[in-house]
């Protein structure tokens, strides 16, 4: 692509025709009279905003916000729902010692609990929606495994990769023709081999089901592919015998990234079981999904939070 204009896309098009800030300017006299610790205090959410933006703008940045932010507003919205008997008391408490009822105290609560669960749920469908895409890189992985396993790959690391692409595949389709099917786009004698035996609920709620079905195999292929990457490692160190201390220290590297891998599949396993199981699971909750998905993406954002650093 040519070079084309250095204004940013969205800024208008004189934007560098604006007058420079002389000497004399408010920014420079402010900063001549402020202590710089103020100033730099002042310009952090600067800082923070470009950041973020800059962590957006990476690729898989979005995404992993959208999911870590996602699940922390769950978490939230958990803590405040088992929070109520407390604003309850609160609420009693400062009424008795009022004299009068302490109006707004426990209904406030109320209704920050209803916007933080409202707002999760916003995101939560942002975040469907976004996936309507997600089909072209998943093609364009499983184009690449077409072609065969790489020089000196391990078979069963090829295979469980080409096992989970296909169920990621499956699951991303599913999950959009669900979701145009909910939306009145697909045409409704498209699924009704799904949706016809449906009673109560989300008439595609048994396409839902099997999406999530096709996910949770795919975290388990993670968890596959880890075992296969341990008894690798494990046995290329056996039958290396003896190392000295740059070797020991790669290998502490080795070890620190596989736990940090492991971290993801692990986190996601009883979110996955409880959404592919017809019932759900009795002892699941909103807060355990929230504290899940969050630890599951919270490695992937912080990663990408650090490379915004210069920013």
């Amino acid at each position: 692509m040519s070079d084309g204009p250095t204004t940013k896309p969205g800024a208008p098009d004189d934007a560098t025709n604006l007058p420079q800030a002389s000497e004399k300017s408010i920014s420079n006299e402010v900063r001549a009279r402020v202590p710089g610790r103020v100033v730099s205090i002042a310009r952090t959410p600067d800082r923070i905003i470009l950041r973020l933006n800059k962590l957006l703008a990476n690729p898989g940045g979005l995404s992993a916000f959208l999911s870590t932010f996602n699940y922390t507003l769950y978490l939230l919205a958990f803590l405040e729902a088992k929070s109520g008997p407390l604003y309850a008391r609160l609420y009693a408490i400062l009424s008795r010692i009022s004299g009068k009822p302490a109006s707004g105290v426990l209904f406030a609560s109320i209704a920050a609990q209803s916007r933080i669960a409202s707002l999760a749920q916003l995101f939560s469908s942002t975040r469907v929606t976004l996936r309507l895409f997600g089909l072209f890189p998943m093609y364009a992985w499983f184009r690449q495994l077409m072609q065969g396993p790489k020089p000196g790959q391990d078979q069963i690391l090829y295979t469980t990769s080409l096992t989970q692409c296909s169920l990621y595949m499956t699951f991303q389709f599913l999950e959009n023709v669900a979701l145009l099917t909910d939306h009145a786009i697909l045409p409704e004698s498209y699924t009704t081999r799904w949706t016809s035996g449906v009673t109560s609920g989300k008439k595609t709620s048994k396409i839902y089901l099997w999406a999530y079905r096709a996910w949770f195999g795919g975290v388990l292929c993670d968890l596959v592919r880890l075992a296969r990457e341990a008894q690798i490692e494990s046995n290329k160190r056996s039958s290396r015998g003896d190392t000295d201390a740059s070797a020991r220290q790669a290998d502490e590297e080795v070890d620190k990234k596989w736990w940090s891998d492991a971290v993801v599949p692990l986190a996601w396993t009883p979110v996955a079981m409880q959404f592919s199981t017809e019932g759900g699971l009795p002892w699941f909750n909103l807060g355990i999904m929230g504290a899940c998905g969050g630890i599951a993406g919270l490695g992937k954002t912080a990663s990408l939070w650090a490379q915004t650093a210069d920013a």
